[in-house]
């Protein structure tokens, strides 16, 4: 099989492939260029292929091969169901020290984190496209929400708190576990005590 062969059957399996994935097989890099060149495959974002025509993953392609990157608030409450519509910006929290891509993205609201609550609540679901996704756990988007209040929209805040009180699943004491972590806990009390 030769290198475009090998290639195109990666993006049949994967559906997506990224010139760290092809350098890793000692693809030489201009195998892509070919193949885009042929309309064999599309460039979808820099780095990362895809078939032509083919519908892809937002939510995969957004984050793929970006490492310290996770999906965060109203787009993980979304993951979550606990959103009462779809996002218009994807929110993606990164670490304090972030410096890649997503800045220049007009589409993604980043949120800043220290490094040592970054992994805090991070868990993969599968996007509405299907497609496996790395979010933060409903109880880590609640204690963001409430952190953030005060550039939130409190309606939204209000119905996903409400419909995750209402789920048999919510828990209670990750919640309070995570405040106490992100030293919000007197935050979280009181926005529990005024809401229920």
């Amino acid at each position: 099989m030769n290198y475009e062969e090998q290639v195109l059957n990666i993006l049949s399996e994967k559906k997506i492939i990224s010139t760290c994935d092809i350098i890793k097989l000692n693809i030489p890099k201009v195998v892509l260029t070919r193949l885009i060149g042929k309309k064999k495959i599309e460039r979808i974002k820099r780095g990362v292929y895809v078939l032509p025509n083919s519908l892809g993953d937002e939510y995969y392609t957004l984050l793929y091969g970006i490492n310290d990157a996770v999906y965060s608030y109203f787009t993980a409450l979304y993951f979550h169901n606990l959103c009462e519509r779809v996002p218009i910006k994807y929110d993606v929290t990164v670490k304090r020290n972030y410096g890649g891509t997503l800045i220049k993205n007009e589409d993604v609201t980043l949120h800043y984190v220290d490094e040592s609550i970054f992994d805090l609540g991070k868990v993969k679901v599968k996007s509405p496209q299907g497609q496996e996704v790395e979010c933060y756990d409903i109880e880590r988007c609640l204690c963001d929400l409430i952190k953030d209040k005060d550039n939130l929209y409190f309606e939204y805040v209000k119905y996903a708190f409400v419909k995750y009180y209402r789920e048999e699943k919510h828990d209670t004491f990750k919640l309070y576990k995570y405040a106490k972590l992100m030293g919000i806990e007197k935050q979280v009390h009181e926005f529990m005590e005024t809401l229920l």
